[in-house]
């Protein structure tokens, strides 16, 4: 009989890591995973950087919700960090105008990456 669970079900949570505060991100990121994330953690929680390694899709809720918590940094002069982001999810990121969050200098296939670091000229 099934536990009634969908494995592919998304969630967002917060963590962390050897760095520091994180959200991590996985699954499925559609409306009601949002809506759940937004009743839990309020805004003041919200870290500046975010896991999407473990990503498998994401709708337009979960993309306005990226804008959301860039909102946040970029309001104290710094910006949303993107980590682990899988290359599938890079189209629809760039797609929703948030090319600007995706690391760069291949920071994508590591949450330990420099998103930071600047890209070679």
């Amino acid at each position: 009989m099934s536990s009634g669970l969908d494995p592919a079900a998304g969630e967002v949570v917060p963590g962390e890591d050897e760095t520091g505060p994180l959200l991590r991100l996985s699954g499925r990121i559609d409306r009601e995973v949002v809506r759940r994330f937004r009743l839990l953690v309020p805004p003041s929680a919200w870290p500046d950087r975010a896991d999407l390694s473990a990503v498998t899709a994401i709708d337009a809720a979960g993309l306005q919700l990226l804008v959301h918590l860039s909102r946040k940094p970029e309001r104290h002069g710094g910006r949303l960090r993107l980590l682990a982001v899988p290359a599938e999810l890079q189209p629809a990121l760039a797609r929703a105008g948030l090319s600007r969050l995706l690391p760069r200098d291949g920071a994508a296939s590591s949450a330990a990456g420099d998103p930071d670091r600047p890209a070679p000229s």
